[in-house]
């Protein structure tokens, strides 16, 4: 029952689907012939005609895309912007709102430069906001598969196949923007949505403004469950520290250490209004990344820190750990095909940037939906390698004992170990305070659209969010089961269901002005999102339930 709320906002839209879907003629998401104009002269030609659409962009320059990714990479827990930005909001008005207040806020913070980027650029802002601390969890994705190296085969197969996945749905929000905007800035009266900064705003282009809550709610929850995941970590990882640090019983306790970091650095972080004094943190989250990289990958080494065939004399902190947290490997085997679908869920979370795809666009340098196109594909490409990397460093080296943050798994006395943790904990502080405002724009925009938010209105919506979050912490132990669900059912929604339901609906109006042609190919393009649907609905429902099975009930699997 508690996975119902988050289920309804997967599959409303997919059920949305089928009743306004019919058997139309398929088309292509492009212009006819009478319409369309090479992709140099469109390139030319949009650059001109969309100056009155930036114009909105360049009041947001402080804004930049270094800054708006911010709340998205902090769900993967990479922590790489400076500023939070407006790619959380869904409405146009609310993110006006957001900018004035930034600006009220911080007027001092310094300007980053021109929102405009290279691909290079782009694709490495785009794998900071895949690669996280999410990416983390993945080996005990493997673990649930089984305890045989030979897992890491059809594991590393199902992240590169999603990670391929993504790379289209996200290329798409982008050609869905391209369109949005071409189409306003012939218009000769400008519609108060011409400039599409969101995939919200996207909806309430494509779908309208009465079901944008849908979306609203779905980054929101997205949010919420992450902050949560975030939560778990930070008492973990504070747990850990503290043991390092010579601290026993109360002291070292994860319950302690949540509470601890909750009422000493989440709450007044979480607070914020302006984040422009996180900026330094920005760098922790790449320099931890790479450093858990590194560890990890000198642990996995044969003969290593936590091997039984580590060579006599060599440091072995084999006999540090307790039993469960030990390498294991051939003891149960292989186990159903159902639970691949645990890995599934957890991995929708490490592509889980979709909600800047159309702000990603529109700060490209020279936008088309060519160059889009390469972005997306280098992109997810990158974050897809450096994901199926540690994930099967991690899981080679500890197997079927991989823990849901395989950080944990890796002795307090394994000093890098714990400066991996140290560095991920102060990254995911930084992270928390970014994500958290997200949380907090998408819970305003749901309940206070239109209204003034008042300080006593801030501080006792975020009282509130945060006591539900550390509360949960408490007594939920596994990040790796939080993560598995919010892949399952809200990675679902925005990857897999949200934009390929955007281009249905696209295409169908499109092709009723008649500013569309048909082609076979497209006609396929269209079956293969609605197959899309379909996918990300079983994903939700099936991956929730094998999460939950798989941490509750693993005896039934």
């Amino acid at each position: 029952m508690k996975t119902f709320p988050f289920r309804g906002s997967a599959i409303a839209i997919a059920i949305a689907i089928f009743l306004s879907e019919t058997t139309t003629p398929d088309a292509f998401l492009l212009p006819s012939p009478s319409s369309s104009a090479s992709a140099s002269a469109d390139a030319t030609a949009f650059a001109d005609a969309a100056s009155s659409s930036r114009a909105f962009f360049s009041k947001t320059k402080h804004l930049n895309i270094h800054s708006r990714i911010q709340i998205l990479s902090t769900l993967r827990g990479g922590g790489n912007g400076n500023l939070s930005g407006s790619g959380m909001g869904i409405g146009r008005d609310h993110v006006k709102g957001m900018i004035t207040r930034t600006n009220a806020e911080s007027d001092d913070s310094s300007t980053e430069g021109s929102s405009e980027q290279s691909i290079a650029t782009a694709a490495l802002n785009l794998v900071k906001g895949c690669v996280g601390s999410g990416v983390l969890s993945l080996p005990a994705g493997v673990a649930a598969i089984g305890d045989v190296p030979k897992a890491i085969v059809p594991a590393s197969a199902i992240v590169l196949t999603l990670g391929t996945i993504s790379a289209y749905t996200f290329h798409l929000l982008g050609r869905l923007t391209s369109v949005a905007i071409q189409e306003n800035d012939k218009k000769e009266s400008k519609q108060t949505s011409s400039t599409v900064n969101s995939i919200g705003e996207l909806w309430e282009y494509e779908v309208g403004k009465s079901s944008s809550w849908l979306v609203s709610a779905s980054i929101f929850l997205t949010c919420f469950m992450t902050c949560l995941a975030y939560s778990i970590i930070l008492g973990d990882t504070l747990s850990s520290l503290a043991e390092t640090a010579g601290f026993t019983g109360l002291m070292s306790s994860r319950r302690t250490s949540i509470l601890l970091i909750t009422l000493t650095a989440v709450y007044p972080l979480s607070c914020l209004k302006s984040l422009a004094a996180l900026a330094p943190i920005s760098l922790m989250g790449n320099i931890g990344i790479l450093m858990t990289c590194i560890v990890m990958t000198i642990r996995a080494l044969p003969g290593g820190a936590y091997s039984s065939t580590a060579v006599a004399g060599a440091t072995n902190f084999l006999q540090s750990l307790p039993v469960e947290l030990r390498p294991s490997f051939g003891v149960t085997g292989f186990r159903s095909l159902r639970s691949l679908l645990i890995l599934i869920s957890m991995t929708a979370c490490a592509y889980l940037v979709h909600m800047v795809g159309p702000e990603f666009y529109q700060t490209m340098k020279d936008p088309s939906v060519v160059r889009f196109g390469i972005l997306s594909a280098v992109g997810f490409g990158g974050t897809a390698l450096i994901s199926a990397f540690m994930m099967c460093v991690g899981f080679l080296t500890f197997g079927g004992a991989c823990k849901g943050m395989i950080l944990n798994n890796y002795s307090t006395l394994d000093k890098g170990a714990t400066l991996c943790r140290l560095l991920m904990g102060v990254s995911l502080l930084g992270s928390y305070a970014f994500l958290a405002k997200g949380m907090r724009s998408a819970f305003f925009e749901i309940f206070y659209k239109g209204k003034e938010i008042t300080d006593k209105i801030h501080y006792q919506t975020m009282q509130i969010l945060i006591g539900i979050l550390t509360t949960l912490a408490l007594f939920l132990g596994d990040a790796g089961f939080v993560v598995s669900l919010t892949g399952a059912v809200l990675g679902s929604s925005l990857i897999y269901i949200i934009p390929p339901y955007l281009f249905l609906k696209s295409t169908k109006r499109r092709l009723r002005d008649g500013s569309l042609t048909i082609t076979s190919t497209l006609k396929f393009e269209r079956l293969w999102n609605k197959f899309l649907i379909c996918l990300g609905v079983f994903f939700a429902f099936a991956g929730a339930g094998m999460s939950v099975a798989n941490t509750f009930f693993p005896h039934l699997l």
